[in-house]
């Protein structure tokens, strides 16, 4: 009997190669990054989204890092990219209502929500770059929860 190993693969495989040098083009020069260091918040922002796309309804809101969060708005301003994305894989789409900081909504320490993310990336089968998920998220700096079943921030959320 032979175990077939499962190799985790670039979540930059989920795009037109094309699009995938043109966006992180984008977020190296909107934000100061070495195209190397784009390349992979980049990565890292598109495995977010496919497994928060895919995520079971009962499982916890997953968050988004303050590393990895300027390439997801980058890819929100490509709309019809942004929306293909999701169409083509047949996932729905997932939605940013980020939370602006008023009526007192916080996120929970990014100590006990980011390793909830990584731990949902990993088996959803991309790769992960751990030194960009370490970074908080809070109403303050980023965005984070997918909204996706229970969300328990109503007012803050990424929803499908």
């Amino acid at each position: 009997m032979s175990v077939v190993v499962m190799e985790a693969t670039p979540a930059r495989t989920l795009v037109d190669p094309a699009f995938f040098e043109r966006l992180s083009l984008r977020v190296a020069q909107s934000h100061g990054l070495d195209q190397e260091r784009a390349e992979a918040v980049t990565d890292q922002a598109i495995a977010y989204l496919a497994t928060c796309a895919q995520k079971p309804e009962d499982a916890p809101p997953l968050f988004m890092s303050r590393a990895v969060d300027p390439a997801w708005h980058a890819f929100l301003e490509y709309t019809r990219e942004y929306d293909t994305f999701f169409a083509l894989h047949g996932w729905p789409k997932v939605n940013h209502n980020p939370c602006d900081g008023f009526g007192g909504k916080i996120y929970p320490p990014a100590a006990d929500v980011l390793p909830l993310t990584v731990a949902a990336i990993e088996p959803a089968g991309f790769r992960v770059a751990p030194e960009l998920w370490e970074e908080g998220a809070d109403c303050g700096d980023t965005c984070g929860d997918d909204g996706g079943g229970g969300n328990p921030l109503p007012t803050c959320e990424h929803s499908n």
